[in-house]
């Protein structure tokens, strides 16, 4: 169940309705003092002006002003706008930050060694929501499996948030090229972890991540790990995860695993 798909062919129209969005919030930059002109001329503006003006308030010295101009850069899609959001990505603010990383991926630019490694550093961010905004941000852009070899090395963190976030991250691009390094991070001692990357291996790993599900459904002793091993055997299908299902289920106390258990098995018989 890959979370947050990209959202693709955007027609032109989207541009400018999202501009004509912006005026409240470039009302609020403008009363604010942060850069001189009347409030008719930014509701005026071209596209064009639009965007210079707010990659200027990237500069701001106001952290708000700088969050909502690569928010709202964000809304309209310029990809002309990806250089100046990715100075930001290392802002001393962290909703500033956040803000950043998350127009990068709402811009779907082409996926530059650049700027998927400025993604991939913002998943080793102190703060956990800019870590979370980096992982959905690499799934947006979807660089290729070269570009994102330094992902799976994050598994090894000591810091447990960016193991969760390199998981997460994992889930969201085409992870086949790692499934054993997947596999490996699978005895993580926090269950968060191995929960995302038992749905990376489902998601990605189709029959060869079998194995694997099969022995966290087993003998993980977190029933939220248990539930997604369950859930992704039963999206996988094929005789052996019925096999596999059909011997474990009523050996599980847990209701919400022998819940999950019995929907994927009739999923499984009905299929």
């Amino acid at each position: 169940m890959k979370s947050l798909p990209s959202q693709r062919d955007r027609s032109r129209h989207l541009c400018h309705t999202a501009i004509c969005g912006l005026t409240a919030a470039l009302i609020i930059v403008f009363a604010s003092g942060s850069l001189t002109g009347c409030i008719q001329e930014a509701a005026t503006s071209s596209p064009e002006r639009t965007v210079s003006l707010l990659m200027e308030l990237l500069h701001d010295a106001q952290p708000e002003t700088r969050r909502t101009a690569a928010e709202s850069l964000g809304k309209i899609g310029d990809p002309t706008a990806v250089a100046a959001l990715i100075s930001l990505v290392t802002d001393r603010v962290p909703l500033v930050r956040e803000a950043a990383v998350k127009a990068i991926g709402r811009l779907h630019p082409v996926a530059t060694s650049e700027i998927t490694a400025s993604c991939i550093s913002a998943l080793e961010d102190p703060v956990e929501s800019v870590r979370q905004a980096a992982a959905i941000a690499l799934g947006d852009i979807e660089p290729p499996a070269e570009l994102m070899t330094a992902v799976p090395a994050l598994l090894s963190s000591a810091d447990v948030g960016v193991r969760k976030a390199a998981a997460q991250a994992l889930l969201q691009v085409d992870s086949t090229s790692w499934l054993p390094r997947l596999a490996a991070g699978l005895r993580d001692a926090d269950p968060e972890v191995r929960q995302g990357l038992i749905a990376a291996l489902g998601e990605w790993g189709g029959s060869m991540a079998v194995p694997w599900l099969k022995d966290r459904f087993v003998r993980d002793l977190s029933p939220a790990v248990r539930v997604e091993a369950v859930y992704r055997l039963g999206k996988i299908g094929g005789s052996e995860t019925k096999a596999a299902l059909e011997a474990v289920l009523g050996k599980d106390t847990n209701q919400d695993v022998g819940r999950w258990a019995r929907q994927a098995r009739e999923e499984l018989r009905s299929s």
